[in-house]
């Protein structure tokens, strides 16, 4: 187990998603790791869709897609990234601690901003850490700081209802696990879902609630038969997809190709003088 400290700034606070906490009176911390398989160290999204892998806003949205070539290139974001999911699986007990080290300091800066802390583990992944015991305090990380507010996404279904006071868990949908999404709302638990366009009132038989507010997921509203948290598509692939893993629900309106979001078009196929069946 090494002792350096291999991370400056582990959480992110000023990324879009983070920064949209202040108002609110939170300070958001969010640990962003190389998603998938991308790292070259095993899946680290264990229920990733297909369509999950292709959109992921850890590689293809933010300062994460600033790259000549989005596929294949690279830059400081995306290798920072690798690199701490490396960590992560080279040695996951240091991992767990210098993670706890940052959240001390998290603590202390919130205090000093008069903000509550909330914690996202899991910016691109989806690692049950409640489920990894930190050997030298005998407890998971969310255990190790109770009055620490945690959030995440998951699409494991078999993680909700089984994790921590601390730890909200909002369930997210893919192209292929709608089936879980109506069980895990008909449990109480709200679901996560992109929406391109007009958000409509309800989704699955649930009332749908905008969650690009913030990420601040435990603040959602609650119901037995849970809620649906829409939210828009992030980056330009996910802007412009077809699997369905982006929801769209007006068939009027097509993906964005290239040109279109290079122009910032909107327009619906008949104002470009095409049917719906030519798109």
């Amino acid at each position: 187990m090494t002792n350096a400290i291999q991370f400056k700034h582990f959480f992110s606070t000023d990324s879009a998603k983070a920064v949209k906490a202040d108002k609110y009176g939170y300070l958001n911390g969010i640990n962003y790791m190389s998603p998938h398989e991308s790292a070259g160290v095993g899946n680290l999204c264990a229920n990733a869709s297909p369509g999950c892998i292709a959109l992921c806003l850890g590689i293809y949205s933010g300062q994460a897609a600033m790259v000549a070539d989005l596929e294949h290139g690279t830059n400081s974001v995306r290798e920072s990234r690798k690199r701490k999911s490396r960590f992560f699986v080279g040695d996951v007990q240091a991992f767990l601690l210098e993670a706890c080290m940052h959240i001390v300091r998290l603590i202390k800066r919130a205090q000093t901003l008069g903000k509550t802390l909330c914690i996202r583990m899991n910016g691109a992944t989806d690692i049950p850490f409640e489920r990894i015991i930190i050997k030298s305090r005998g407890v998971n990380i969310f255990d190790a700081f109770p009055d620490v507010q945690f959030v995440d996404y998951t699409k494991r279904f078999e993680r909700l209802g089984k994790t921590p006071a601390n730890l909200h868990l909002t369930f997210s949908r893919s192209e292929i696990n709608e089936g879980l999404c109506k069980i895990a709302l008909a449990r109480g638990h709200n679901v996560a879902v992109v929406i391109a366009g007009a958000f409509p009132a309800t989704y699955l038989g649930a009332p749908v609630v905008s969650g690009d507010l913030h990420d601040l997921r435990h603040l959602d509203p609650t119901r037995p038969g849970g809620y649906v948290i829409a939210l828009t598509p992030k980056g330009n692939k996910a802007k412009r997809d077809a699997s369905g893993f982006v929801v769209r629900l007006d068939k009027n309106v097509r993906p964005k190709s290239d040109l279109d979001l290079m122009f910032n078009r909107t327009e619906q196929p008949q104002q470009l003088g095409l049917t719906t069946t030519s798109v």
